[in-house]
């Protein structure tokens, strides 16, 4: 990760949740303070079902090409 990026992190059932329609999700990061604004930037992004589905697919093979998860205490 390059010193221009940030990391960020939320509970997964937060950041992901399906419309009342059950047609989208939506992924919602946390707020991102940007500098030289004065509100943080919300940012969320609406998916339909195949858009996931592709989603899914790409990280699927993005994961099988990681390395294992650190072990957990």
């Amino acid at each position: 990760m390059s010193d221009d990026e940030k990391s960020i992190y939320a509970p997964a059932d937060q950041m992901w949740t399906l419309s009342p329609d059950r047609r989208q999700v939506r992924m919602e990061v946390p707020l991102l303070s940007v500098d030289g604004m004065l509100e943080p930037l919300r940012i969320h992004l609406d998916f339909d079902a195949e858009t996931a589905d592709a989603i899914l697919d790409r990280l699927t093979v993005l994961r099988s090409q990681m390395l294992p998860a650190p072990q957990r205490s």
